[in-house]
């Protein structure tokens, strides 16, 4: 008996294992499964004739994104390790309770761990005072708001291993608090999802529902003081046709929707780009039904806030890129309005990551020469268009203060400007500076003294200085 059982058991594990290669033949993989990027079938030799040396392990690749039945293997996967286990497959996505499922980038502001540091909430708001001064230059108005993490508002379904938090803090509410204090003019949708009945995001995905991007337009555009239609007396539809960003990275095969209400805006406005869906990253639209001139730029969540946003305005346009360049939209000075929606978990992107346009100059002050600080500075023309030369560093200072404004004074040859530069933080550096030249303005090889300006309660002060030469990065050891 053994004789027999033991090659069938071995044939048997062979054929198995020869389903998902020898499927690709019949049943191969084409379909990208979440956020992943596609890739190509390799080639033996490069473009110049060369073998690629990198064959194999480009081979290897293509076989994991496109072996046979990689979609019901995956799901088969996710739904033991979430069913019995309680876990997720995928490093981006937590399995919570009742088949509830969040992103792991927000649990950290959901556990009031790595939360900003004063220096860092004050650069943010200070960010926004600048981009919200550029909209005014330009003729436009500005507001800000925030989406809410899912697991903020409803965190009953979060799995229980995330149930000690670090802190009761959250960016969010230092966020929240400073912008309270400032001039910048802030819709705060905490309150209005708080105070709404029912559940106004979906289970299996990381976004709010129709309902909840209503909310969030009705209350955004109450403020901005323009008429516009509240769909209170819109005929409803609601379909069970929503399949979530996250199901489909860990449920690849199961396309089990959740229900979603519609309210018949998307047949009112019409697309002036190429669009393929509300996801895409730049979007011009038309309405006859209204007039204005609306800029948004938003993130996935402003998927949902799109329709609704395109038939208040007679031309609006949406923009996800980020680094975003505010200059080539605001800068006609044909804006009406200019709203950013920015999602509490990626608040740090205005620090990190600030939107360019020509840095604003300051003149008249009289900076008191500490010169107690170190400076490491550079200026290039920026990774994200040539339009643009970008003038960054870090400042090292024992006299910056948390509530400190960064300014950067540019000597070249005998002329000196000082730019407001946004205030940067990465990487655990506090102090950070960016400022947006338009190329031309200083040539590649050039030698600039770079000084950094401190601003805060008891006038301005010059920190520190250095020398750098135009096109040339810094180096880190």
């Amino acid at each position: 008996m053994k004789k027999v059982f033991l090659p069938l058991f071995v044939a048997l594990c062979l054929i198995v294992c020869m389903i998902p290669s020898v499927g690709m033949i019949f049943n191969p993989t084409t379909e990208t499964i979440g956020n992943e990027r596609t890739t190509e079938l390799p080639a033996l030799q490069n473009e110049d004739g060369s073998f690629n040396v990198k064959f194999i392990t480009q081979l290897g690749d293509y076989f994991e994104k496109h072996f046979a039945f990689r979609p019901e293997a995956i799901t088969a996967d996710a739904k033991i390790q979430t069913g019995i286990f309680g876990v997720s497959n995928v490093d981006t996505v937590v399995s919570g309770k009742d088949g509830w499922l969040y992103y792991s980038s927000s649990v950290d502001d959901y556990l009031g761990r790595d939360t900003m540091t004063a220096r860092e909430v004050n650069a943010l708001v200070y960010n926004l005072g600048i981009i919200r001064d550029y909209a005014k230059q330009n003729s436009a108005e500005f507001l800000f708001t925030i989406a809410p993490n899912k697991n903020s508002l409803y965190p009953g379904n979060m799995p229980y291993y995330y149930g000690l938090k670090v802190s009761d803090t959250h960016n969010r509410d230092l966020v929240r608090a400073a912008l309270a204090q400032s001039d910048i003019p802030y819709c705060d949708l905490y309150p209005v999802f708080e105070e709404a009945d029912g559940v106004k995001y979906f289970a299996r995905d990381s976004h709010w529902n129709n309902e909840g991007a209503l909310m969030a337009y009705n209350a955004i555009m109450a403020q901005t003081g323009k008429t516009y239609d509240d769909y209170s007396s819109a005929n409803v539809n609601r379909k069970k046709d929503f399949v979530g960003d996250m199901s489909k990275m860990i449920f690849p095969a199961d396309e089990t929707g959740e229900y979603n209400s519609y309210y018949g805006a998307e047949d009112r406005y019409s697309y002036v780009t190429d669009t393929q869906s509300v996801e895409d990253g730049y979007i011009k639209t038309s309405c006859a039904d209204t007039d204005g001139k609306l800029y948004m730029y938003r993130d996935s969540f402003g998927n949902a806030l799109l329709p609704f946003f395109a038939t208040a305005y007679g031309d609006a346009t949406f923009s996800k890129a980020f680094t975003t360049d505010l200059s080539a939209e605001l800068g006609t000075g044909d804006t009406d309005i200019f709203i950013m929606e920015l999602v509490e978990r990626n608040l740090d992107w205005l620090i990190s990551d600030p939107p360019i346009f020509p840095a604003s100059t300051v003149s008249g002050y009289d900076a008191e020469d500490v010169m107690d600080g170190e400076v490491q500075a550079q200026a290039a023309t920026s990774m994200y268009t040539v339009n643009y030369t970008e003038i960054s560093g870090t400042l090292t200072s024992p006299s910056l203060t948390d509530d400190g404004e960064l300014y950067v004074a540019v000597t070249s040859g005998d002329t000196t400007v000082t730019y407001r530069a946004f205030n940067t933080c990465k990487d655990g550096e506090d102090g950070g500076f960016c400022a947006y030249v338009p190329a031309g303005r200083f040539m590649d090889g050039e030698g600039l003294d770079i000084s950094v300006i401190m601003k805060d309660k008891s006038g301005y002060k010059r920190l520190g200085s250095t020398k750098i030469t135009v096109g040339e990065k810094i180096v880190n050891d």
